[in-house]
């Protein structure tokens, strides 16, 4: 049979071409399997990191517990326990791959009942205490009515999307869950509110405690209040939500990067320990440079509001009020250091937050 010779030219350049499209789709499979690897490794490094913390802090809150008597620390040590446990179930499964997965998605949302509403409560009971002793009586009725409402948002949000966790089976990553985010926008929008709310909150309160107060020493003993009330803490847990919410909403179809919600979360259970921690940091000298920190913030903020404000009679900054000395100010130290040696933080805290339940 007589084949033209152009038509020979034109079969092997199909046969060319349909080479090059095949060894272009093997490089797209092998740069999907690498891209996939490489997220897998970075999950796996920082669950493995977060579930050290998570442990770690569990043992902190435990302690807590059990050495002061103070249930407050139940909060953070739901948190802490409920997401070890879901981070445990997570190596578990990267370690040995099981054929079923339904015991892996019960674990899952077990853990996830309580690794986060703990915590959203415990920012809306500190935030209410603090301003119940700063605010007056409207502005506190105010921040404790908007704060439980927009936790009790949060809250409805994230246990609606948790109903939607199925289980699903990957051969590479062995078993997973799914979830079609009906809710997950309304949940990060819902916190991040809250979180908004709180930091306006936090501003009142310290503008309130300090606007009319003209004494540089006086200032400075109302701020060394505050902080020791936790009043960074809230103000971290709330940065945070607002800076790395949008980061998991734009990396969410990214390979590995969802782990920037065990990062917040991190972040957020560290802040929840010494959010209700502090009225024992001086029993541990571990804790002494964060307490510097705390103060330095504050005495920077001081200082700038100190420059702009007609209530100073001089520049002096704050950081110089220990210098400065009054009667009243040596006698009101006195008499905390006599309190203080006599009935030990714990219990003043115990007492304010019993003082809090009753009214």
């Amino acid at each position: 049979m007589y084949i033209k010779s152009n038509t020979i030219d034109k079969f092997s350049e199909s046969l060319v071409r349909r080479d090059e499209e095949l060894n272009t789709i093997d490089d797209v499979v092998n740069n999907e399997n690498t891209t996939m690897l490489v997220a897998t490794r970075i999950s796996t490094i920082i669950v493995i990191i977060s579930w050290y913390i998570y442990g770690k802090y569990a043992y902190f809150c435990l302690r807590g517990l059990i050495k002061y008597k103070n249930y407050n620390f139940l909060f953070p040590l739901a948190a802490t326990l409920f997401a070890f446990v879901n981070n445990t179930n997570d190596i578990a499964n990267y370690i040995y791959h099981q054929s079923d997965c339904y015991p892996f998605w019960v674990i899952f949302v077990g853990s996830a009942t309580l690794n986060w509403a703990p915590i959203s409560w415990l920012q809306a009971y500190r935030l209410a205490l603090i301003s119940k002793i700063y605010l007056s009586s409207l502005l506190y009725f105010i921040i404790t009515s908007m704060a439980i409402i927009l936790s009790s948002i949060y809250c409805t949000y994230y246990f609606l999307n948790l109903s939607l966790f199925d289980h699903a089976k990957s051969d590479t990553l062995g078993c997973g869950v799914t979830n079609p985010g009906t809710w997950t926008p309304y949940i990060m929008v819902s916190d991040i509110a809250d979180s908004v709310f709180s930091l306006a909150s936090i501003c009142i309160i310290v503008l309130k405690s300090i606007n009319h107060l003209k004494e540089l020493n006086t200032r400075n003993e109302k701020l060394n209040d505050l902080v020791g009330q936790g009043i960074i803490e809230l103000f971290i847990i709330a940065l945070a939500k607002i800076i790395l919410y949008p980061l998991i909403h734009y990396t969410s179809k990214v390979p590995g990067l969802d782990v920037f919600w065990d990062i917040l979360s991190m972040i957020v259970i560290i802040c929840a320990y010494k959010l209700v921690n502090f009225p024992y940091e001086h029993l541990d000298n571990s804790k002494k440079g964060f307490s510097n920190l705390r103060k330095s913030i504050f005495n920077f903020i001081d200082t700038n509001i100190g420059h702009s404000s007609g209530n100073y009679s001089s520049n002096a900054s704050i950081n110089n009020a220990k210098y400065i000395k009054t009667p009243d100010l040596e006698e009101n130290r006195s008499n905390y250091a006599r309190e203080t040696y006599i009935n030990p933080p714990c219990s003043s805290y115990n007492r304010i937050s019993n003082n809090y339940s009753r009214n």
